[in-house]
C-alpha cells in the first residue's frame, strides 16, 4: 500500500531515515571495494535498528485498534523490507530471491524490473530532499526516538539493577522535559520496558531513593515499593559485592605476578584483563544496586 505522511509516527520517520543513512554508507563501502563494511552497515541496520527498534515499537501500532495507523505501519515495513532485500542480495543472492518472491514484491514489476527476478530490480537510491521533504522526514524526529530509546535502555538498566526479572510487570513514572510526550510515545515505552503501565506526571515527587534514570526525555523512576524485600535483597547484594571483590583480587594477584604474565599465552593474557574488566562492571552495578536500596 501507499505511504500516507500524515500517519506516519516518529518510529515509521527515525527508521526511514536510518535506510537512507544506510544506503549512503553501503554505496560509499561499495564503491571503494570494502565490503565488510557494507555487510556491517547491513548487519547493523536490519538487526540492530530494524528488528531491536523498529519492529518491537510497531507493537503500539499493532496492538491498538486504528486499521489506517496499521495499514500505514505495514506499508513503511513493506517499503523497508523490498530496499533491504535488494541490499543483501549481492551477499544473499539465493534467500534475497526465495524472498523477494515469497513476500510478493514481484507481482507489480515488469520483468525487467524485478517482475521476474530480484537480479533485474533497480539498486536502492538515497531517499531525495523532496522524498523527506512530501513525508516531513527532519532531524527532530530523528532526535525525539534517539532520547526514546535511550530511556528505554535506562529503564532496563534499573530494572537490572534492581534485581527484577524482565518479565515482571512494573509500574514506571515519567517526569519528562519540556516536550509534550505523545500517547503514542508513552504506548512504545510501556511495550518496550514491559510494563504494566508508564504513568507521566511532570510534578512527580519520588520518595527518598527510587531508582531513577534521566535522559534528554525527562526523569524516568521506578517505585519498588512491594516489588522488592527490601531486607534479602541487601542481603543478597551484600554477599554479591563480597564475591565479587574475592574474584577482583584473584584476577589482579595474577596479573600483578610477572611469573604469570611473562609466561602465558598472550590470548590467555588479554582473556585475564577481560575478565577483570568484567568483574570490576558486576561490582559497580551490585555496589549501585545496594545505595538506591
Amino acid at each position: 500500500g501507499e505511504i500516507t505522511p500524515a500517519l506516519l509516527t516518529s518510529d515509521d520517520k527515525w527508521v526511514l531515515l536510518r535506510l537512507d543513512r544506510a544506503i549512503r554508507e553501503i554505496d560509499g563501502a561499495l564503491a571503494e571495494y570494502k565490503f565488510s563494511e557494507a555487510v556491517n552497515t547491513l548487519y547493523r541496520f536490519f538487526w540492530s535498528e530494524y528488528c531491536d527498534w523498529y519492529v518491537e515499537a510497531s507493537k503500539a501500532v499493532f496492538y491498538g485498534e486504528d486499521e489506517a495507523h496499521k495499514a500505514n505501519c505495514l506499508a513503511v515495513i513493506d517499503f523497508v523490507l523490498s530496499h533491504m532485500l535488494r541490499l543483501f542480495h549481492p551477499f544473499m543472492p539465493f534467500i534475497t530471491e526465495e524472498l523477494w518472491h515469497g513476500l510478493g514484491f514481484n507481482l507489480d514489476l515488469p520483468e525487467d524490473q524485478g517482475g521476474k527476478t530480484i537480479i533485474y530490480a533497480c539498486w536502492p537510491k538515497p531517499l531525495d530532499e523532496q522524498f523527506k521533504a512530501h513525508y516531513v522526514l527532519d532531524e527532530t524526529d530523528e532526535q525525539l526516538v534517539e532520547a526514546k530509546y535511550d530511556l528505554i535502555v535506562r529503564g532496563r538498566n534499573l530494572r537490572r539493577e534492581g534485581n527484577l526479572q524482565p518479565s515482571k510487570r512494573v509500574k514506571f513514572v515519567l517526569k519528562p522535559t519540556a516536550a509534550a510526550v505523545s500517547p503514542y510515545d508513552a504506548e512504545v515505552l510501556r511495550i518496550l520496558l514491559n510494563a504494566e503501565s508508564v504513568e507521566i506526571n511532570t510534578a512527580f515527587l519520588p520518595t527518598q531513593r527510587t531508582p531513577m534514570a534521566a535522559g534528554a526525555m525527562g526523569e524516568l523512576f521506578l517505585p519498588l515499593e512491594g516489588l522488592v524485600d527490601v531486607d534479602a535483597e541487601r542481603s543478597r547484594l551484600l554477599k554479591e559485592i563480597e564475591k565479587n571483590a574475592a574474584e577482583i583480587e584473584k584476577v589482579q594477584q595474577k596479573l600483578a605476578n610477572p611469573s604469570f604474565t611473562q609466561k602465558v599465552p598472550p590470548a590467555v593474557l588479554e582473556d585475564h584483563r577481560k575478565r577483570l574488566i568484567d568483574w570490576q562492571a558486576k561490582q559497580e552495578q551490585a555496589q549501585r544496586s545496594l545505595e538506591a536500596l
